[in-house]
């Protein structure tokens, strides 16, 4: 906002002699009383067609800063088409215009023009970077996260720059109530503190002005709270005993003032020691852990109009020199308004692309003082208007925000706004193939599932036996995979952070449950089975006889009407009395271990044990055998005699 960090003093004009309106309004204009200017300029023009370019200029600004910018886009037209070479300031408030009202086409076309007439490389570059990320955002067609509210305590005059404290909002308005004389820049009351209660809908009740002892007779604007230090932080015109202090242009400029906030007044006022008549000072914020003043200024040595800079607040409240934020948050327009919070650094700029006058912006803290490339905001709580001077709650959920966009009540107004979380998804892909032959499998069911078992989204396989599957960030979740005919399988999976980052891959290889079914000559078919071994002369269960089972406990669980009988057998070493009783035993054993584990009683109809009787070799009593031929004797046989 051209008049939120410029502040002019108030002149008093006695009579002028009889002179043209157009000497008038450039004696306005140079005392800085733009609406004045404006409105005798427009008049001029209504009756001289034939002006030169520094009238038109000067007439262009006197409506730009009053932001009467569609006059100011016509004003500054005329000006570009009788020379092309206007200086830096004009291009850019020419440029600004044409955003204001939408042309974005022709604003880049001016800029980028403006650059290379210059010569500035790599000024155009960015821009054409900038642009492209102008576009995304421009034509994003995805879900709005910002909802605004006007609230219902908004004047004809000016409301902007909330603070919430504690169950209340301050913020800086030019409404009546402060008893303060006309600010002739634009014909409203100096700027005032009030303070208003908030309910449970964001809207503001009890309107009043906030600590007298803030008060002055010129401008008190914004302000920044450290809610558990009770340190607060003003701006207010700088002033001597009473009277403006101007500096060369004739400007009053704004200094900050810290002190202490007690039950709603503030004691122990002193200035910081960087104000000066030279230049402003304001917009205060504190760092959420009330360690770091970050503000606003046209301090000499920055890159544009206004910057931001920031100072740690040392333990015993001493401040640091300013630093400069830098490049990447500055820029050649004015970037202002800063507030913190959850780690993110906003503010408002009309340097950086956006949709028009001032926008929003959100850079991450990368480290204090140090932050990301600053994001738009987006649309809705940015406009083709100035977009300012957002603060959020303690979540980051709501909060208010400042507009002069269209269809509001007065000057700037105030907004309650919410906004939803924003999105962050990230894809499990992977892959499923056959155990057997290692073949991939399409049309595979890939079943993803909430920490407590909640089905949440199911997709299949394609041809190459890929998949790929969006999941929320922070999510844990178990993904299995599913397939007619096979064993299904699971894996836990926990995504992280980053927005769109693939999570994987995640394979899984699949087990036919046919492949684990034998089937002989004769037809009988039984169950594949590893050797089951028992400890010598043994026939309790031992892990690793378990570990056998299970594959067969799975397989009935997968077929369950299958009905089995076992067969226990041993090799032709030790009595053959011995024998058949310890493999009954051991028959008997794996019979009991199925049953433990859910089998019903009736699905094994017998477990015997034939000890020696039934060899599958010539390895009887009393013939030589290698050790190879033995073990083929000794087995199990699960036989499937309904399924």
């Amino acid at each position: 906002m051209k008049k939120y960090l410029y502040i002019i003093g108030l002149f008093i004009f006695t009579t002028l002699p009889a002179q043209s309106k157009l000497n008038k309004a450039d004696k306005l204009f140079e005392n800085k009383a733009y609406t004045k200017a404006a409105s005798l300029y427009n008049e001029f023009f209504q009756e001289k067609s034939d002006v030169a370019a520094p009238t038109l200029l000067q007439a262009a600004d006197a409506n730009f800063f009053i932001e009467n910018n569609r006059e100011a886009l016509m004003l500054y037209q005329k000006a570009y088409q009788l020379n092309t070479g206007l200086d830096a300031p004009y291009v850019y408030r020419y440029y600004q215009c044409l955003r204001s009202v939408r042309d974005y086409e022709k604003a880049d076309h001016i800029l980028l023009t403006y650059y290379q007439k210059k010569g500035n490389t790599n000024a155009y570059a960015a821009y054409q970077k900038a642009l492209q990320e102008f576009q995304k955002i421009h034509t994003d067609t995805s879900e709005v996260r910002f909802q605004l509210t006007n609230l219902n305590i908004n004047t004809e005059y000016s409301e902007f720059s909330p603070v919430i404290y504690q169950d209340k909002v301050i913020f800086s308005s030019s409404r009546p109530g402060a008893s303060k004389e006309l600010y002739s820049w634009n014909e409203q009351p100096y700027l005032s503190l009030f303070i208003a209660d908030k309910d449970s809908k964001g809207q503001l009740q009890d309107v009043r002005v906030f600590s007298k002892q803030v008060s002055s007779d010129f401008h008190d604007a914004t302000i920044a709270v450290q809610d558990s230090s009770k340190t607060v932080f003003f701006a207010t015109s700088n002033v001597e005993k009473n009277k403006l202090i101007l500096d060369g242009n004739r400007n009053n400029n704004f200094e900050l003032y810290k002190g202490v906030l007690e039950d709603l007044k503030i004691t122990k006022k002193e200035p910081l020691f960087f104000n000066s008549k030279e230049y402003s000072v304001g917009h205060p914020a504190i760092s959420p852990d009330g360690k770091y003043l970050y503000f606003a200024s046209d301090m000499p040595g920055g890159y544009g109009g206004a910057d931001l800079y920031y100072c740690e607040i040392f333990e015993d409240g001493m401040i640091s020199n300013p630093k400069n934020l830098g490049g990447k948050i500055n820029t050649w327009g004015n970037d202002f308004f800063p507030h913190l919070n959850n780690g993110n650094l906003y503010f408002a700029s009309d340097g950086h692309l956006g949709f028009g006058g001032l926008d929003l912006y959100e850079a991450k803290m990368i480290s204090e003082g140090d932050f990301s490339a600053p994001k738009n905001l987006g649309k809705v709580v940015n406009s083709s208007f100035d977009d300012f001077a957002i603060y959020f709650n303690s979540e980051g959920t709501a909060g208010y925000v400042s507009s002069n966009r269209a269809n509001g009540k007065g000057d700037d107004d105030l907004y309650y706004f919410t906004r939803k979380p924003l999105t962050c998804d990230q894809y499990v892909y992977g892959n499923v193939k056959d155990q057997k032959d290692n073949s991939n499998l399409m049309a595979v069911t890939i079943s993803v599932k909430d920490s407590i078992g909640n089905a949440y989204k199911t997709t299949l396989t394609d041809s190459l036996g890929n998949f790929k599957v969006k999941v929320p960030c922070k999510f844990k979740t178990t993904i299995t995979a599913t397939k007619a005919s096979y064993f299904e399988k699971s894996q836990d999976v926990t995504t992280g952070i980053k927005d769109q980052e693939l999570i994987g891959p995640i394979n899984f290889i699949l087990e036919n449950a046919e492949d684990r079914i034998s089937k002989d000559e004769t037809g009988v078919e039984k169950i594949i089975m590893d050797p089951i071994f028992f400890n010598y002369d043994k026939a309790e269960i031992t892990s690793q006889a378990a570990l056998v089972l299970d594959k067969a406990v799975e397989l009935m669980q997968f077929y369950p009407d299958m009905v089995i009988k076992i067969e226990a057998h041993t090799d032709s070493r030790g009595t053959a009395s011995y024998n058949e009783s310890l493999s009954d035993r051991r028959a008997k054993a794996t019979r009991d271990y199925i049953f433990s584990k859910g089998i019903s009683a009736d699905r094994i109809v017998s477990a015997i044990g034939y000890g020696e009787s039934r060899l599958l070799n010539k390895c009887k009593d009393g013939v030589t055998c290698s050790e190879e031929q033995h073990e083929e004797n000794r087995r199990s046989d699960f036989i499937i005699l309904k399924r």
